[in-house]
């Protein structure tokens, strides 16, 4: 597939590769979830509290006790623990999908459909919390200050999803312009300096029509410089980058929702408006 067809499939909703690589992302999460359950079963009928100190059950101990502090620090003790299980679901997912193509698979997050339905999910999950809380109170935000804000309340509130979705497609599809950037450069720099000793990259050139490679012709002297560099920029923007990513959509998750999470105070005060409403009607 040539740059221009990868790009142009960033946009493409058919039912294609990136869908199934999704699905097998999921499904590998879901496999190893349900060994880590298996054995933290078998461990706890067991009492062998020692096994958790080693092996698969201290990394999955270590990321669920992470994720229950961040999930506390952002939405409060309760209600982090309410709504830990999605996020923590949501960043290993997340974080998978972003790595995918490390295994030679089709990428996901470069794929419109994935971040624009996490974002979907996020939203909806913002409103009903929203609504949980403030029941039909919720529907007030959209006619404050005054009722004619409506229209620009009713657009502030779909923004999140124009924004995350944005932001995640974007990352990833700077990540590989760049990295097609770099190829190409160090292709051209490799096949320039091969060309000064005998003119081997037109030789090579001249000799090299495979059928399976019709859109690059990428012959042995340009891809002299590209390994190591190309390895480097492929770990950046596969691992760094997948985790900073990772951790900004999780952030904004758990933000936004908490927004909508009553606090301590309005929890007090709710019980004594209701017995003070009673008591006026009686």
């Amino acid at each position: 597939m040539s740059f221009e067809e990868r790009l142009s499939s960033m946009l493409d909703w058919n039912l294609d590769a990136n869908l199934y690589s999704s699905l097998l992302c999921m499904l590998v999460i879901l496999l190893v979830a349900i060994i880590v359950g298996i054995k933290a079963r078998k461990a706890l009928k067991k009492e062998d509290y020692d096994s958790a100190n080693k092996g698969l059950l201290f990394y999955a101990t270590w990321l669920i006790e992470g994720m229950e502090r961040f999930a506390s620090e952002r939405m409060g003790k309760e209600y982090g623990r309410k709504w830990e299980p999605y996020l923590f679901g949501l960043t290993c997912y997340l974080f998978v999908a972003f790595n995918w193509g490390l295994l030679g698979l089709p990428t996901i997050v470069d794929w419109i459909a994935a971040p624009l339905s996490m974002a979907l999910i996020m939203f909806v999950l913002i409103q009903y919390q929203g609504i949980k809380t403030n029941h039909w109170g919720y529907f007030h935000r959209y006619v404050e200050p005054i009722k004619i804000w409506f229209p620009i309340n009713l657009i502030t509130c779909w923004t999140p999803i124009i924004s995350t979705t944005m932001r995640l497609l974007g990352n990833c599809l700077a990540g590989t312009v760049i990295i097609s950037l770099v190829q190409w450069a160090l292709g051209a720099a490799s096949g320039a300096i091969f060309e000064l000793f005998g003119g081997l990259t037109s030789l090579a050139q001249a000799s090299y029509v495979p059928s399976w490679d019709v859109n690059h012709s990428y012959v042995w002297t340009e891809i002299f410089f590209a390994p190591f560099v190309m390895g480097v920029f492929n770990l950046y923007f596969s691992l760094f980058s997948s985790y900073v990513q990772t951790l900004v959509f999780v952030n904004l998750n758990a933000l936004w929702i908490g927004a909508e999470v009553p606090s301590k105070e309005e929890e007090e005060l709710s019980p004594l408006a209701t017995r003070s409403s009673l008591g006026t009607v009686s």
